[in-house]
């Protein structure tokens, strides 16, 4: 079985490779660190994680975000999250759960909307 393509944006490379440990098996995980590399390759892939930690990569990430490709945000900022939590088409993860609690929500999002 072919795994499913996923773009992680940490700019920290912290979540990545938290990512890449629990979830190689499943998903092919490809990590950015800056947002000049993102010309035209959003549709090769199924799912996009974004790792913010501050207004500019949201800014960033609003700017190239293309609907119909599912989205999960990260972020550990409350001001951030409470900005995120308007808009419907995303998952939003709250970075300060238990990492249990974060698996456990991953899992179930990943697995059901890339298979």
């Amino acid at each position: 079985m072919k795994k499913k393509k996923v773009l992680v944006y940490d700019s920290q490379h912290c979540f990545s490779r938290f990512l890449k440990y629990e979830f190689k098996k499943d998903f092919a995980f490809e990590v950015y660190k800056n947002f000049k590399k993102f010309d035209n390759i959003i549709e090769h892939y199924a799912i996009m994680l974004f790792v913010i930690h501050s207004d500019k990569e949201l800014y960033d990430l609003l700017r190239i975000y293309q609907r119909g490709t599912p989205l999960i945000v990260c972020t550990f900022s409350k001001e951030i999250k409470s900005k995120l939590e308007m808009i419907d088409d995303l998952f939003l993860l709250d970075l300060s759960k238990v990492k249990s609690e974060m698996r456990s929500e991953l899992k179930f999002f990943l697995h059901n909307v890339a298979f």
